[in-house]
């Protein structure tokens, strides 16, 4: 078993690096990977903050390698992706000691504003307002816009949470299954494939009781069975006891979507690419 989305108190984790490779240990995994929220060029509350602290993130995750032989460590970043605003994947990937890149999208830019999806529901609500005029369809829009562009032009090793746009709307602007939300999933996950990138099933939304699916639902698991769209178990955990939360019920979904016959972590260029067969 493995675990590769995960945070620590660099980023808005809640655990150290220490207890949390402790957790992968103490859990038996046999591959964990730590994937801190990668610097942005503006004041917030939840990525690292600055380059000299990925540094430090870095060397702290290979010293405490050595603490749990019995698991194979990975180090990661999950990196924004916010057109003219975030540094290059690559920039990432040249400079600091990192395995793989999750790829995701907190923030849809529209004519210079910023629309945070990821934070509390009211600003969720006052964003979609301000930025998007309430029109959910230009913004759903742009999310999925913005993903493309993304998978396109930086080639992440994972796509993270790719339709977690849907988490504060709770079925009231838009259903996930709806034609419009439908077509522009499916178009970005062709895309991923196309590219060769991972697609994770993301179960915070579903153990933090922030959303009633994972991130992507069920609702696309025989579209991504179909189109051989690679997938990976993910927790996006925030604290040491999470790292696994809901991976049961997730692997007893994927397996009767066809999606779980056998899993299989596979290293490429000794970096982890986790395959659904």
């Amino acid at each position: 078993m493995y675990s590769l989305h995960n945070h620590t108190t660099y980023c808005d984790g809640k655990a150290s690096v220490q207890e949390m490779i402790s957790a992968a240990c103490n859990e038996k995994l046999d591959h964990f990977g730590l994937s801190g929220h990668a610097p942005v060029p503006f004041e917030n509350k939840w990525s690292i903050v600055s380059d000299e602290k990925v540094h430090e993130y870095c060397a702290e995750i290979d010293a405490a390698k050595n603490t749990c032989t019995s698991t194979k460590i990975w180090t990661g970043l999950e990196a924004d992706y916010i057109p003219a605003i975030t540094k290059p994947f690559d920039y990432w990937r040249n400079n600091f000691s990192i395995d793989y890149l999750i790829g995701s999208i907190h923030l849809v830019e529209n004519k210079g504003q910023l629309w945070f999806i990821d934070g509390p529901a009211e600003g969720y609500d006052i964003g979609l307002k301000d930025i998007f005029g309430n029109d959910m369809r230009a913004a759903v829009k742009s999310f999925y816009r913005q993903t493309c562009e993304m998978i396109e032009t930086q080639k992440p090793d994972i796509l993270g949470h790719c339709d977690k746009v849907l988490m504060h709307n709770r079925n009231r602007r838009i259903n996930a299954e709806d034609p419009f939300h439908l077509n522009l999933l499916k178009e970005t996950l062709l895309l991923a494939a196309e590219k060769n990138v991972i697609v994770e099933i993301n179960t915070r939304g579903i153990y933090r009781k922030l959303h009633t699916d994972y991130y992507p639902g069920k609702y696309i698991f025989s579209f991504l069975k179909e189109n051989n769209v690679r997938v990976m178990l993910s927790a996006d955990a925030h604290m040491a006891d999470q790292i696994t939360g809901e991976f049961e019920h997730l692997k007893t979904d994927l397996a009767a979507a066809g999606l779980l016959d056998t899993w299989l972590p596979l290293c490429v260029s000794d970096k982890p690419v986790v395959l659904y067969e």
